[in-house]
């Protein structure tokens, strides 16, 4: 199984150099042909998604076809994904067994004090690096790794040990980090908030001290590429940029980043000190005053801080394991540990290279997607404070996975939706046109954008012999093949299971190593189960459709599925408080609802 991958230069237009590492570590330069797929009634060769035929092609961008001469046009299947992605799908296929033997780099810088954490501050890069602690975990579990710091200490306080080692001058210091890299030569390099600081701060310190030539030989494909290291912006929370730098052959990890992702909590402060505290049992090393100070009255407590620092990210990942959570999830959705935030990105993974193992091609992302103005999202109930009496909690379990199963959801069961003529966004569900005059005429949109007139009794009648489901959206989808999402929910819920029972298994047997495996590939099934709705939702999702059709239907059903149970549960209660129902057959009850 692979470690990392990455698309080198272009050698053609559709013929790319792609880099690869394996378990065996082994650099491999590869040629890759990215073939596209055009829809031809004459062949045999393979089907898309609604079963559309299909012949490979590797001249797509240079045929005298219009029907397929452009990028994006609908006749062309499976050309747009990010080459090394593909790569790695067509490669392994559904191969998804965590790669080992991973070089992991645990580190943390110290700077003089800035200005502002702004991305403009951080590209400047103005202050001196004046620590770098790190932790090489090596490949060996049963090493304890290596420890070391690198410190500015232009006075000679500091006295060099095997841990320890100090630079007269900032440069020297930044080359042997430099040095470090490249001997080392890690597959992963964590650190806490590092990308939004740490990491490019520490690239563009380099650069300005040493030469943008020498930061960039801390990437393996120095040698390889013309920019083995790449800056880029991103907005975070609407109104802030933020940025992260790409040494490509290396993984950078920010594990304040996976703890948002994996914990789904909204922590108190997520401030390294108050995490270690909760999830590690450590801190971070007290003093007084700020770290300028610390740096020059103490600089030898000032390098215990540092070090403390990376242990704490040692000891939170040998509690939370997030780095092989990373793996796992990665390895599903056939991409780099580094672009496991997008959750997109690993469903659209996941999902084409099933469709590829069943000899479906996926099909290209729709053009110009547009996302609906705010749609329905989940169901909030908020009661009025106050003192309650007999109150109890009602779960329901992956509510939205079922959903989507049950109503079989998928851009290729899609027939259309009802809408009222006169309030476009008023949705009409399957109780809704029961309860109305059969005889209505009410205006179905189907799924090319035209408009009929259907009459409600004949509606109700399909969906009840099973020709259609229909969400509380108005949104109708076929019964007559499962949708992928349906088959791939179901896929993953079974594997779930199977880890559960074997996880089971094995920590009542004494095997903790073994059972703490089969935890994290269920964590992992658990996650890719919860965030398939959230990848409905973002516009460019390849399994998704415009103006969030997919993801209201999905929230909308999951309102009226909420309310109803809370309703029938409402009823039992009551007759258990007014003495109609005895406590013992309450649960009984429950259970048929």
């Amino acid at each position: 199984m692979y470690k990392k991958c990455y698309q080198g230069k272009k050698l053609d237009w559709n013929l790319h150099e792609i880099h690869l590492w394996e378990s065996d570590d082994k650099h491999q330069v590869i040629q890759y042909e990215n073939i596209a797929y055009v829809e031809d009634e004459d062949s045999h060769s393979c089907k898309g998604l609604n079963g559309e035929l299909l012949k490979p092609t590797i001249n797509w961008r240079y045929s005298q076809n219009e029907k397929f001469k452009a990028n994006n046009t609908p006749n062309l299947h499976f050309h747009d994904m990010k080459i090394h992605q593909k790569f790695l799908i067509e490669r392994y296929g559904t191969n998804d067994e965590p790669s080992t033997g991973h070089k992991e780099l645990f580190f943390d810088i110290e700077c003089e004090m800035l200005d502002s954490f702004e991305v403009e501050e951080i590209e400047k890069a103005n202050k001196p690096i004046t620590s770098i602690a790190f932790w090489d975990k090596g490949t060996d579990k049963n090493k304890e790794g290596t420890w070391g710091c690198l410190v500015w200490d232009p006075k000679g306080q500091v006295k060099e040990t095997k841990k320890v080692i100090p630079f007269r001058k900032e440069s020297d210091l930044l080359y042997a980090w430099v040095q470090i890299i490249q001997e080392t030569k890690p597959d992963i390099i964590i650190g806490y908030n590092s990308d939004a600081f740490d990491m490019p701060y520490l690239y563009y310190r380099i650069c300005n001290v040493c030469g943008k030539d020498i930061a960039d030989q801390m990437s393996p494909l120095y040698d390889y590429v013309d920019e083995p290291v790449k800056s880029k912006k991103y907005s975070q929370f609407f109104y802030r940029s933020n940025m992260f730098i790409e040494i490509l052959g290396i993984e950078s990890l920010d594990y304040m980043k996976l703890h948002k992702k994996y914990s789904w909590k909204d922590e108190p402060s997520w401030k390294l000190d108050a995490i270690g505290e909760k999830y590690a049992g450590v801190n971070k090393i007290e003093y007084d005053g700020n770290l300028n100070d610390l740096y020059k009255d103490d600089i030898n407590k000032f390098v215990e801080y540092n070090f403390r620092d990376v242990e704490i990210l040692k000891l939170l990942d040998e509690k939370l394991d997030y780095l092989a959570l990373t793996r796992n999830l990665s390895h599903k959705g056939k991409h780099n540990y580094s672009e496991v935030y997008a959750n997109t990105t690993t469903q659209d993974g996941a999902i084409s290279a099933y469709l590829l193992g069943k000899g479906i091609i996926p099909p290209n992302k729709e053009k110009n997607p547009q996302r609906k103005k705010g749609y329905a999202g989940g169901w909030l109930f908020c009661p009025e404070a106050g003192l309650y009496e007999n109150m109890f909690d009602l779960d329901l379990t992956s509510l939205y996975p079922a959903i989507i199963r049950t109503i079989n959801i998928g851009k290729e069961t899609y027939v259309g939706r009802i809408i009222d003529a006169d309030d476009r966004n008023n949705r009409l569900g399957l109780n809704d046109l029961k309860s109305m005059d059969q005889d209505t005429l009410v205006t179905f949109e189907n799924i090319k954008g035209l408009e009929e007139r259907w009459e409600v009794g004949k509606i109700v009648q399909a969906i009840e012999k099973g020709k259609y489901r229909v969400a509380a959206n108005g949104a109708f989808f076929s019964s007559t093949r499962k949708s992928t999402l349906s088959v791939i929910l179901e896929k993953w819920f079974n594997e779930r299971v199977d880890y559960k029972n074997k996880m089971k298994k094995a920590f009542k047997s004494g095997d903790n190593e073994k059972g703490k495996y089969y935890y994290l590939m269920q964590y992992t099934m658990k996650i890719l189960l919860n965030s398939l709705y959230g990848a409905t939702a973002v516009p460019n999702f390849r399994y998704g459709m415009n103006y969030s059709i997919l993801s209201e239907a999905i929230t909308l059903s999951g309102h009226r599925i909420i309310q109803e149970s809370a309703l029938c549960a409402n009823k039992l209660y009551n007759k258990i408080i007014e003495g109609e129902i005895p406590k013992d057959k309450f649960k009984q009850k429950l259970d048929l609802l």
